[in-house]
């Protein structure tokens, strides 16, 4: 296979349609994409975002996943989800981490204990690529969401029983890699 031309259908600031044209031998055939990048398929572009998966760990209690709960304007309702965001131009996964650590949960970043390579999100619709980086956080005392007047984003906490019962929940809607990686909490048998 191979991409004749790619010409860009939508002007906005965060995320852009376009067309592509490639050929498989003979055939030719079109498909329309969304990127956040100004020129998609560059291979040395940085990571689109990172989605974040924290453990809130308090002295003498059971170690808890946080959840968010975050009302998403394409699917009209709510999704349950982990915290995650853009990286800004220049910035580490590791800046973009505790930035929206504290923007969505007010939760402060103690460890980085694992970043993956950076992964597909739906590579039928989009080339967007985001590691997953596993951490522990802290509450403080003065512990409070910093977000944006356009963000609805409720913090939900979830000791294993709790994990549990979510992942058996068939009346909300998750976020495939949340679902999935509580899911593996639930297998394991433990949050840590």
């Amino acid at each position: 296979m191979e991409i004749v031309r790619v010409e860009q259908l939508t002007d906005e600031k965060w995320l852009n349609l376009f067309a592509a044209t490639y050929t498989n031998g003979e055939k030719e055939g079109r498909w329309l994409f969304a990127s956040r990048h100004r020129k998609p398929y560059d291979p040395n572009a940085a990571p689109d975002a990172a989605i974040i998966v924290p453990i809130l760990r308090i002295p003498d209690q059971p170690p808890r996943v946080v959840l968010i709960k975050e009302y998403r304007v394409p699917l009209g309702g709510y999704i349950y989800a982990f915290p995650a965001g853009l990286v800004d131009d220049g910035e580490s996964i590791e800046e973009t981490v505790r930035r929206e650590l504290l923007e969505e949960t007010g939760f402060e970043l103690v460890q980085i204990k694992r970043i993956t390579t950076p992964l597909c999100s739906s590579v039928g619709l989009t080339d967007e690529m985001s590691p997953l980086v596993f951490v522990d956080v802290r509450s403080t005392p003065n512990a409070k969401q910093k977000l944006d007047g356009m963000e609805d984003i409720e913090v939900v906490l979830l000791d294993y029983q709790q994990v549990c019962e979510m992942v058996e929940n068939t009346t909300v809607h998750f976020d495939a890699k949340a679902w999935t990686i509580l899911f593996m909490y639930q297998q394991l048998g433990k949050l840590d």
